[in-house]
């Protein structure tokens, strides 16, 4: 509260025969002495003095033992006075009329000790803002009180007085419930708030797990990528060593069984369907275009199957096929997944469909994401003997331009590149063409 360097106190009863003092007289004294000690200029004028400045002055029941509406009435006045001076005052009272001047004048606050009438027992719990009932009549009948004494009670208390005590006991019974329920909320907040800390550590470290496993993914892919792209080479420097048509003809029969090799590790296992358990309308993936079409015949006991893919109907080898579950992906499905070219082993065009996609369009990717596509393409092509591709790349900053070229010079693919011309598109435009 405050620091106080003095305390004057009015409690309990100080009436003396011997002084010719009643309990009103007694009261009355002390505050007399009071009101001149903490004003002794003027006792008749509002001020403190500065000795008094941090006094603290505690009543019990001030002006009772008198006419409960004089008492009230003369109480009233002296808190008020009290008030003027600039005192801090605490007291205990009865008067309703005191209890209306708190909770009505500036400077004033109500404030309660609960009590539970049913235990005939205090809680211990201090309401602020909220005035106190009596209860006498209820607490003296739970005491054991003749009934009929309490009844003529309550008929002789004025009509009033009872609305106002019901009241009082109804604001604090809400209060305890309100209170109840504010311990109830901080601790249901408590644990939302712990909730949402510990789904959090969660989702966080599930984020790092998920990100450990994509790099470890992509790290695995890229190997066998690398793997694979050796093996080509291995047999492409074969073929240029021995240029017969029976090394061809082994040469593309072995890139075939390699590329086969590479996506069949690309499809988690879980993904794939035995070819004799497939029927028509079943899902597949043509390993050497990269491509997912529909079943059109059953492949048991047949070395070529019909397949369609996109708008077109292929007859692919069987031995090609890799069977997926699940529903087919209409966006995989189109030619431009793959390279169907009449070039590449084990695949040909029956119906339908557009002449082979050549061209490879890279903008908006990042230089990593572009050269992945590139080289992608470039194992495509190379297996299906394309003569060239073209890239389109853009102009922008250069930095995409610069890097694909720098890696079609290294690629064992690329015989020479050159800046498409301006009605292929310019600078922003590279053609590769093919060994």
């Amino acid at each position: 509260m405050a620091i106080f360097s003095e305390i004057y106190a009015d409690i309990g009863d100080a009436q003396d025969l011997t002084k010719d003092l009643s309990s009103f007289s007694a009261h009355m004294t002390q505050m007399i002495r009071l009101l001149e000690t903490t004003n002794p200029s003027d006792s008749s004028l509002p001020g403190r003095s500065a000795s008094d400045a941090r006094a603290l002055v505690l009543l019990d029941e001030p002006v009772t033992s008198t006419d409960p509406n004089e008492g009230a009435a003369l109480a009233e006045a002296l808190l008020v006075r009290l008030a003027d001076l600039g005192l801090k005052v605490i007291a205990t009272t009865h008067y309703n009329s005191l209890k209306a001047l708190a909770q009505t004048t500036p400077g004033f606050q109500n404030a309660s000790v609960e009590f539970d009438v049913t235990r005939l027992a205090p809680t211990y719990r201090l309401l602020m803002g909220l005035p106190g009932g009596s209860s006498a009549i209820d607490i003296a009948g739970r005491l054991g009180m003749d009934e009929r004494i309490l009844d003529h009670a309550l008929s002789l208390l004025g009509r009033e007085d009872r609305k106002l005590e019901q009241m009082l006991s109804e604001l604090q019974t809400k209060q305890r419930m309100l209170t109840e329920d504010q311990i109830r909320a901080a601790d249901l907040k408590a644990e939302a708030e712990k909730a949402a800390r510990e789904a959090a550590g969660i989702r966080d470290q599930l984020e790092s797990t998920e990100r450990e496993r994509r790099k470890d993914v992509r790290k695995k892919l890229t190997d066998e990528l690398l793997r694979a792209r050796a093996q080509v080479q291995e047999v492409v420097d074969q073929l240029r060593g021995e240029r017969t048509l029976i090394k061809a003809r082994e040469a593309k029969q072995r890139l075939a069984e390699i590329e086969q090799e590479t996506r069949t590790q690309f499809v988690p296992q879980e993904e794939q369907v035995a070819l004799e358990q497939l029927a028509v309308g079943d899902r597949v993936e043509i390993v050497s275009l990269g491509a997912s079409g529909i079943l059109l015949e059953p492949p048991r006991g047949k070395k070529r199957v019909r397949v369609r893919v996109g708008e077109a109907e292929m007859s692919v080898s069987a031995s090609l096929l890799i069977g997926r579950t699940g529903q087919p992906d209409e966006r995989k499905g189109g030619i431009s997944q793959g390279w169907p070219s009449p070039g590449l082993p084990g695949v040909s065009i029956v119906g339908g469909g557009s002449d082979p996609p050549e061209i490879l369009d890279l903008r908006g990717r990042t230089a990593e994401e572009a050269l992945q596509e590139t080289i992608a393409m470039l194992d495509r092509a190379a297996l299906a003997g394309a003569p060239s591709i073209r890239i389109i790349h853009g102009h922008g900053t250069g930095r995409l331009k610069a890097v694909l070229r720098d890696y079609l010079k290294e690629s064992p693919y690329v015989a020479h590149f050159r800046p498409g011309d301006r009605a292929e598109g310019g600078d922003g435009v590279t053609i590769a063409e093919l060994r």
